[in-house]
């Protein structure tokens, strides 16, 4: 991700424009065919334990077994060395792309497209052979830090063009060396969170993974547009930020339902559109008054949420005194500012 742009001109290829609709396309068809071959995993769902609290992962078969786990860490490292070296083959040769991208398509490009189309129908098989991904020996936490690391970084990168909180650019530590510093590495990060996070978890139908897997595959196709134009739209950036709130409250809905998990929607929901309202929409060419419209619907559904029930959704007022709406953005903003400071560190240390 370097500097994000926004453009209304013509471009004189489509070759990217053509290659982010079609993964779009393939994400859909994948993820509606995991869906359809869900059945046949029903004598490995039979055999998971109940449900054993937040730090437990359900999908993960009772007992390891050495060999199944040695395969899937085997497919995984194979999957993650192989984009690591595209990656840095990229940074060494595509240095015109990377300072002029245009809608022309590269190597990178074709070898990142055909390395995650190989590795996702694997990783299909895998689960319908053996089943368990790296959850059977890794917690649940680690996954789920990943991402949680990835979007805070994000907030790093995007600093110059959206802005910390309501389209205010952070100072120091949120240098432009900083910022620079993160737009070199951050796709060693990013891949790494995207293709663990991936491997993490089986290919089962359950609405919590089958919602994830599709915003991993619209991940996927973020990844293989670096040096693209569109790699840098800030439209679909936008999109990619604001569309883990989708997943989140599925599997918070979901859980709820079926595993008498507590009622976490609200929380996932209004800390992450927070993050929407108050900083990523500051990114997009929208006019004032239409951000200020935003604001005051979404501070009028937080309010709704505890307004008792039928005026509202009736949530525990408890919940609103523990701020739980500011706990995702506290978190995010949090980690942005410690890997800030921590790159402005060594940054600054490397020049002395």
């Amino acid at each position: 991700m370097d500097s994000p742009v926004s453009t209304n001109t013509k471009p004189k290829s489509r070759a990217a424009i053509y290659l982010w609709a079609g993964s779009i396309i393939f994400g859909l068809l994948f993820t509606l065919f995991i869906w359809l071959l869900g059945p046949n995993l029903n004598h490995f769902l039979i055999t998971l334990l109940p449900d054993q609290g937040s730090n437990w992962y359900f999908w993960k078969l009772p007992s390891r077994d050495f060999w199944a786990m040695a395969i899937v860490w085997i497919f995984y490292l194979s999957n993650q060395i192989l984009i690591w070296g595209v990656i840095y083959w990229a940074q060494k040769n595509l240095t015109n792309e990377k300072a002029n991208p245009t809608y022309n398509l590269t190597k990178y490009n074709l070898a990142v497209v055909a390395i995650m189309i190989f590795f996702i129908f694997l990783h299909l098989i895998q689960t319908h052979v053996w089943f368990d991904g790296l959850a059977q020996d890794v917690p649940i936490m680690t996954s789920q830090g990943s991402v949680i690391i990835m979007l805070a970084i994000a907030l790093v990168i995007l600093n110059p063009v959206q802005g910390f909180f309501m389209g205010r650019k952070a100072g120091k530590p949120f240098t432009a060396q900083v910022s620079d510093f993160f737009r070199h590495n951050h796709m060693y990060i990013f891949s790494w969170a995207m293709v663990y996070t991936f491997w993490f978890h089986p290919m089962a139908t359950d609405p919590q993974l089958i919602t994830g897997f599709f915003f991993m595959f619209l991940l996927f196709t973020q990844m293989s547009l670096a040096y693209t134009r569109v790699h840098l739209d800030l439209r679909w950036i936008v999109t990619l930020e604001s569309w883990v709130a989708i997943h989140a409250i599925f599997v918070a809905i979901y859980n709820t339902i079926y595993f008498n998990s507590p009622d976490m929607w609200p929380m996932f929901f209004s800390g992450f559109a927070f993050m929407f309202v108050f900083t990523y929409m500051y990114a997009l060419n929208i006019k004032k008054q239409i951000m200020w419209l935003i604001t005051i619907l979404y501070l009028g559904f937080v309010v709704l949420l505890y307004i008792p029930a039928p005026y509202g959704f009736g949530r525990d007022p408890s919940f609103f005194l523990r701020l739980e709406f500011l706990w995702i953005p506290l978190v995010l903003y949090g980690l942005a500012v410690l890997f800030a400071a921590i790159a402005f560190l060594w940054v600054k240390r490397k020049n002395t």
